[in-house]
């Protein structure tokens, strides 16, 4: 009976620490508020000499700092997908670094001579920064160099 009752407190704890009405910062509409800003990113598959299905989208995050990516203290993250294109951000204006990287899971050396530094499963990566401005909306175009 004792770990019934444990087990129902640890229920309704969980249960109660989410909050479905609070959808953090990622948004993909207008900003109702005019305090924040919206950032769209266009992430696109960069078009190299590689079949299309071989290249995956693996991580967009955004942070406050160049640095702060590097630690991996980031404002945002999204749940990127090889089926989407668009993320979306609603965020306090300022300025916000972003990092981006998509992954080759071509076999042979067909990855390393496309460009990706560590050859089959090896992840391109490419940064940088976006201005946010209040009640505005603004779309980056993600580039691979």
């Amino acid at each position: 009976m004792k770990v019934a009752i444990k087990y129902l407190w640890i229920l309704i704890l969980l249960i109660a620490g989410c909050n479905p009405d609070d959808p953090g910062n990622t948004g993909t509409g207008d900003t109702a508020n005019p305090t924040h800003g919206l950032i769209v990113f266009d992430f696109q598959i960069p078009d190299i000499d590689l079949p299309a299905n071989k290249l995956h989208r693996v991580d967009l995050s955004l942070a406050r700092t160049a640095d702060s990516l590097y630690r991996k203290q980031y404002i945002s993250a999204a749940n990127v997908s090889d089926l989407k294109q668009s993320y979306s951000f609603v965020l306090l204006p300022g300025r916000y670094f972003y990092q981006a990287g998509v992954d080759c899971t071509a076999r042979g050396d067909s990855c390393y001579y496309a460009g990706f530094p560590g050859g089959y499963l090896s992840i391109w990566w490419t940064m940088g920064w976006v201005d946010v401005e209040a009640g505005k909306t603004f779309t980056k175009n993600i580039i691979f160099q």
